[in-house]
């Protein structure tokens, strides 16, 4: 899967001066076949880039990459970006700095018809990972909503930051005129915008055609199995009708869907069948969270998985994924809370998207705790009021990147996705309670 959206470009060597494009993050809006096209430029402190359009498609750019895009992104013309490129990097003629802009031209003409693809931050491998780069933020935030007073300054924030997509996690029974306000927010900032619920909170009334006009970019829904029963018991009463609900909403709408599969020993066996179910339907992205625990009695209990279970587990998922040809993300396994009812953490969901992002949660006192998402659930600092480089450089952050750059594939496991951010089997690399 990463070489259909992660691509390297280019070889050519940095020189002395002019300064490379700064670190931070670039937004821009184009005319494309009579649609607008929105662009989000990333570049990192190592000054290799990723690029990202209309929130559904992704390539990695190198320096030289990086100074073309956004040559483009300007409207600047080639002989502007060959003074550029030959101000800045030596080891390349102009012509091959002409083929270079055209290969550019056509990512970016590529990217930008991607046949509604979701962005899918795997660290699928270590030579593509995004952690091979040297981040200047995660690429996404999950935060829970909260009143537009607390949220708006949250969301502004992470813009600022560099952090381009956020995910909103709508509670039980969300307030919709917070939600519209977040989305509108986000979308006022050039973010990409996005919503996770349970079904049944987001289908009610005009809620997701108010969303979709604010400019929502993906829903994320719960899916446990295509067998009513087993996903109401795991999810909540009435929750697979609306989940059919909401995904024809959205696939007659054209708006991304994203389906949230909990893995348990109930729906495991049965995966092939739901992945089966959802791709014709729409839902051409799934999100995949094991629920795990230390304590095999509990284990026993709630049908969840041990460690040891979990090579097993991920080789299930990533076999029937490849089999079906689905785009998928993993999610950091959530340790089990005995003290909670499984459906109700099922429900909650994980602490947030995949492994290149954070968690952002507002006290509701004016201070905003960003929280990473493997280890314990502890925050690394106050997104309002302290640095970002301090935060960023928390120790919690610091030893989870230590994890993450390091390989943690081993002869146990088959080339698993799941391992590239750490072994599904250690548990302090889950998300603990």
């Amino acid at each position: 899967m990463a070489t259909n959206w992660l691509k390297k470009l280019f070889t050519i060597k940095r020189g002395d001066a002019p300064a490379p494009v700064p670190p931070g993050l670039y937004h821009a809006l184009q005319e494309a076949e009579g649609r607008y096209v929105r662009f989000h430029l990333r570049v990192e402190r190592d000054h290799t880039g990723m690029l990202i359009a209309n929130a559904r498609a992704a390539a990695r750019l190198t320096p030289s990459g990086v100074v073309i895009a956004k040559g483009l992104l300007d409207g600047k013309d080639e002989a502007a970006i060959v003074a550029d490129l030959s101000a800045r990097f030596s080891g390349a003629s102009k012509d091959v700095m002409r083929q270079d802009i055209a290969q550019v031209h056509a990512l970016i003409n590529e990217v930008t018809t991607p046949n509604d693809e979701y962005p899918v931050y795997n660290l699928e491998d270590a030579a593509l990972s995004p952690y091979s780069a040297e981040l200047i933020a995660p690429l996404q935030a999950s935060v829970p909503l909260a009143p537009p007073e607390l949220l708006v300054p949250i969301l502004d924030r992470l813009w600022a930051v560099g952090i381009p997509h956020v995910t909103l996690l709508a509670p039980e029974h969300p307030e919709p005129a917070h939600l519209i306000r977040a989305v509108e927010r986000a979308e006022d900032l050039g973010m990409i915008a996005g919503v996770r619920g349970r079904a049944s909170d987001l289908r009610g009334g005009t809620l997701l055609a108010d969303l979709r006009l604010a400019g929502l970019d993906h829903v994320t829904f719960l899916y446990a199995a295509p067998d009513a029963a087993l996903h109401d018991r795991l999810c909540g009463a009435g929750e697979h009708a609306a989940a059919l609900d909401v995904l024809t909403w959205l696939e007659e709408n054209q708006v991304c869907a994203v389906a949230e599969v909990p893995l348990v020993q109930a729906n495991l066996y049965t995966l092939e069948e739901t992945v089966a179910t959802l791709l014709p339907l729409g839902a051409d992205n799934l999100s995949f969270v094991a629920y795990v625990t230390t304590d095999a009695g509990l284990a026993a209990r709630d049908g969840i998985f041990t460690a040891e279970a979990m090579t097993q587990v991920a080789t299930i998922v990533e076999e029937a994924t490849e089999t079906a040809n689905a785009r998928f993300i993993w999610n950091p396994p959530v340790q089990r809370n005995p003290d909670a009812p499984l459906s109700a953490q099922i429900q909650a969901g994980p602490r947030c998207c995949g492994d290149v992002a954070v968690r952002v949660e507002s006290d509701g006192a004016g201070r905003a705790h960003v929280i990473p998402p493997r280890g314990p659930h502890q925050s690394a600092g106050d997104l309002l009021h302290d640095p970002w480089e301090q935060i960023w450089d928390a120790p919690v952050f610091r030893r989870y990147r230590e994890r993450v750059e390091t390989p943690t594939h081993c002869d146990a496991c088959p080339g698993l996705t799941i391992c590239a951010a750490d072994c599904p089997r250690e548990p302090t690399g889950w998300a603990q309670m």
